[in-house]
């Protein structure tokens, strides 16, 4: 493959299981799989967008990624497509969301995924914001219903703090048994209070996504953040037991990443 590779496995090496994302390597799903599954505990599976499909593991990457689960080699999480927008007013968005949603679960069953991360997002298809948040709610807790009545598990599906506070959909999130996504990049560019999403929202928390951010970019490495922060952030995480990934896309922040995460680990 050519490609560089980490030196050492992290495998097992916190009480959390440690990933990162498919797409470290500028290649396709499999080779980044092969590089990467010596190394960490998971892969999370990056789905972008559910209209180009060019993304989506087709059947024979899929019948590699099996042989991966069943060698017991890495373990998989998927984060489903960003296109899908489940409180947008046109009901022929929302279902179809809805659709794509079931079409990825049923496509990736055979990998056993830990969790599937799904965003509950606040623009419509057109990137416009809802205003009227009350009215997006109903819309969110109706998709809710119908992701249920379609026999979709939604205590396997983990929705992800975005740029909104998360208080909008706590209520939905507790109702219909999610679980929650906490992006650290997230939360830093949006200026959300971080020890207030740790003591309120970990306990429910399946999956963290860790990345650093700088001058407004976010998913670059985890060097990137100030000590402090990721002092704070790590001493919640003696006792989580969920997923923590590590979400950039270059081998780089990867392994700036993981070198970083260790250090300041064993300082705590």
């Amino acid at each position: 493959m050519g490609y560089d590779l980490l030196q050492k496995s992290y495998k097992r090496m916190f009480p959390f299981r440690l990933a990162t994302t498919s797409y470290i390597y500028p290649d396709r799903i499999i080779p980044n799989v092969a590089a990467l599954a010596p190394f960490l505990d998971e892969v999370e599976l990056v789905l972008f967008e559910s209209e180009g499909q060019d993304n989506y593991p087709d059947e024979v990457e899929l019948r590699g990624l099996m042989n991966f689960c069943l060698d017991g080699k890495v373990g998989f999480n998927v984060h489903l497509p960003v296109d899908i927008f489940l409180g947008d007013k046109d009901e022929e968005v929302r279902s179809g969301g809805i659709s794509v949603i079931k079409k990825v679960i049923e496509r990736t069953l055979c990998l056993k995924p830990s969790l599937y991360t799904l965003h509950f997002d606040v623009r419509n298809k057109n990137g416009r914001e809802e205003t009227d948040i009350e009215a997006w709610r109903r819309r969110i807790i109706r998709s809710a219903k119908e992701m249920k009545e379609r026999g979709i598990e939604t205590k396997r599906i983990a929705i992800e703090t975005l740029s909104y506070p998360f208080e909008w959909i706590e209520d939905i999130v507790k109702e219909f048994r999610f679980s929650i996504c906490l992006d650290i990049g997230h939360m830093l560019i949006y200026r959300q209070d971080i020890p207030h999403y740790l003591e309120n929202y970990l306990p429910q928390t399946s999956i963290i996504h860790f990345h650093g951010v700088e001058n407004g970019v976010d998913h670059l490495g985890i060097d990137k953040l100030h000590g402090r922060i990721l002092d704070l952030i790590l001493s919640r995480l003696h006792r989580y037991t969920g997923i923590l990934s590590i979400e950039v896309f270059s081998f780089g922040d990867l392994k700036n990443s993981l070198e970083v995460l260790e250090q300041r680990w064993k300082k705590k």
